[in-house]
């Protein structure tokens, strides 16, 4: 699992690189640093997304990815039903019913459907 997560991180470093030289954005992070325009407050966003980060990791850990697959479901399906009673522009489009409807469906078979056990098929040899 690290060689996976150090050919990603490789290839994310690279990615930003050549964005940087190809922007422009190089020359200026050269001349004014990198932490110029930077406040104490552009640090929450980068804490709360490291935090939860950790959080997912520790979530799909030890509860397993299905679990993990479901919390996600359920609050994406929450914020949806929280926008839907807030009202005023914010209203739910068809797609998103139609997301919530199948998010549901989609819960619903696999809850009721439980994982046939493999059979044993092998012979026993004397």
């Amino acid at each position: 699992p690290y060689l996976f997560s150090m050919e990603l991180c490789a290839a994310s470093v690279l990615s930003l690189g050549i964005s940087l030289v190809v922007s422009g954005k190089l020359q200026v992070i050269l001349e004014q640093g990198f932490w110029k325009g930077w406040t104490p407050t552009t640090m929450i966003p980068i804490f709360t997304n490291s935090i939860g980060g950790i959080l997912v990791g520790l979530v799909t850990k030890y509860a397993g990815s299905v679990r993990k697959g479901f919390a996600l479901i359920f609050g994406i399906f929450l914020s949806g039903v929280v926008q839907a009673t807030r009202g005023g522009s914010s209203s739910l489009t068809t797609n998103q019913y139609l997301g919530g409807l199948l998010a549901g469906v989609a819960l619903w078979v696999h809850a009721t459907n439980k994982p046939k056990q493999p059979s044993s098929t092998k012979k026993k040899t004397s």
